[in-house]
């Protein structure tokens, strides 16, 4: 009998001042980030979800300007002088003291500014994760898709399921094929790449139609969760995404769908109800 929910993890999050490694570019706008430093002590992760706060300089050079901590809350949170931004942990090695994020660069803000200016020796501010939420793994199909935001939970998604039997079919937009990156496959998974082209991103649905045109990779039970389907991107194609899911059949307990992102708004509040 499949696993119907998702098992959490309170973890001991800590504020760290971190240190950049190493810094590899994915694709023409993806950069692979590897953060390391004494204050990675203690740290922890454990499902292909799991974010941290990340704070950045207000210019790629500096230093980061981080809050002060009060009982685990922070109690200056929305000063000004705080660049922060939520990021999916892309990988955590505790033998090796490192945990890597992957970051868009790009020109558009703060956070995509000191993405494409990273070099070792950079530092970062990080807080979290205050949780680990581990899904169910013996499901005998998956259903993955994921934008840019969403991409580093996706490729954790796979690296995941890269040893367990079962259909994976995986879908992520992107602008074209110079934006594609590297992802764990095996028989089994199917990989689409939706290219939005010249579409601003975070207008249309080239991803949702994409989802809606392929359909499920399996069978949906009496129950509605013999499956499980996951997505990770801009607040509308969520939206967009859930209501074909619940048109074919799949109920919320076999969905975890986020919004990470919102056209038009900075610092968007994944958790808010209109994600």
């Amino acid at each position: 009998m499949p696993s119907s929910s998702i098992h959490r993890i309170t973890l001991d999050a800590r504020l760290r001042r971190l240190t950049v490694r190493r810094v590899v570019d994915l694709s023409a706008t993806m950069r692979r980030v590897e953060l390391v430093g004494p204050d990675l002590e203690g740290f922890a992760c454990h499902g292909p979800t799991d974010h941290a706060k990340v704070f950045f300089p207000v210019e790629p050079d500096g230093a980061p300007s981080l809050p002060d901590l009060a009982d685990g809350r922070f109690t200056d949170r929305f000063d000004p002088r705080y660049v922060c931004r939520e990021y999916t942990v892309r990988t955590h090695t505790p033998g090796d003291d490192a945990m890597v994020l992957d970051l868009a660069s790009h020109q558009h803000g703060p956070a995509g500014r000191w993405a494409a200016a990273a070099e070792p020796g950079r530092e970062l501010g990080v807080y979290g994760p205050k949780t680990s939420k581990i899904p169910p793994m013996d499901r005998p199909w998956y259903l993955l898709a994921a934008d840019e935001a969403g991409l580093p939970a996706l490729t954790n998604w796979l690296e995941r399921l890269a040893e367990r039997p079962g259909q994976v079919h995986a879908l992520v937009e992107v602008d074209g094929p110079a934006d594609e990156v590297p992802l764990p496959t095996r028989p089994g998974v199917e990989v689409t790449w939706v290219h939005r082209g010249d579409l601003e991103r975070g207008t249309g649905s080239p991803l949702a139609d994409a989802i809606a045109a392929a359909g499920l990779p399996g069978e949906v039970g009496e129950t509605g969760d013999v499956g499980w389907v996951w997505a990770g991107a801009e607040a509308s194609t969520i939206r967009a995404v859930r209501g074909h899911m619940t048109a074919l059949g799949m109920s919320r307990d076999a969905m975890n769908l986020t919004g990470y992102w919102r056209h038009g708004v900075a610092n968007f509040d994944h958790k808010a109800p209109e994600a």
